[in-house]
């Protein structure tokens, strides 16, 4: 991700495996989606690997996340950002530069892969499910998935998940841009369903900080 852009969402609540004929069968698919409806919270820790044909960006910190639209980034490695919305509005704090980029979150509209973080999404409806045949896991055994997108999507063109078995949690989850640009995000650590207190998404405006409204 470049410093100045939000994170477009980051994270499936995924489960997965290969069919025999290298593509991911029926009730995977369905269990998929029953591991993902039923998780209501989450927190971890992540690695954020940015790749262009230009440069490679890595970054790392932590996330929490809850439904419905609830989300806070904190990156600490190298550079301290935040990242925060209540499912209405977004914030995108910089203490280096005091800024804050202050958006709104529009779910009914909103097209990116964080619908299936915050209660909307329908993995069977949106995607065509592939077996992933290119990438390697980071860990030994995990399945790894492709889904493209079955309508035009100008944020991404296909995602690769790579599932931890046997608690079927994503370990990674690669985001691929039409132009060529990859977000890697890497999880460890996870906790689901944990006690979020709701001023974790509640985000207060620094005094001296100049605010950008998008």
């Amino acid at each position: 991700m470049k410093p100045s852009r939000l994170p477009i969402g980051v994270l499936f609540w995924l489960a997965l495996s290969v069919a025999s004929q290298g593509s991911p069968s029926e009730e995977l698919v369905e269990r998929l989606q029953e591991t993902y409806s039923s998780l209501q919270s989450f927190s971890a820790d992540f690695e954020q690997i940015f790749t262009s044909p230009l440069a490679e960006l890595r970054e790392s910190g932590i996330v929490l996340m809850k439904k419905p639209g609830k989300m806070f980034w904190e990156y600490n490695d190298p550079t301290r950002k935040i990242f925060v919305t209540d499912g209405r509005s977004s914030y995108f704090y910089l203490p280096g530069d005091r800024q804050v980029i202050v958006g709104e979150l529009d779910l009914e509209s909103e097209q990116t892969p964080l619908l299936f973080l915050v209660g909307r999404g329908d993995i069977r409806r949106d995607f065509t499910v592939e077996t992933e045949v290119e990438e390697q896991a980071l860990d030994a055994g995990n399945p790894l998935v492709k889904l493209v997108p079955k309508d035009p999507n100008p944020q991404f063109s296909y995602l690769i998940i790579e599932v931890s078995i046997p608690r079927y949690l994503v370990r990674r989850l690669i985001v691929v841009e039409p132009i060529g640009n990859r977000n890697e995000y890497i999880l460890s650590n996870m906790e689901e369903n944990v006690p979020i207190p709701e001023e974790r998404f509640r985000f207060q405006v620094p005094p001296g900080v100049e605010v950008i409204t998008q």
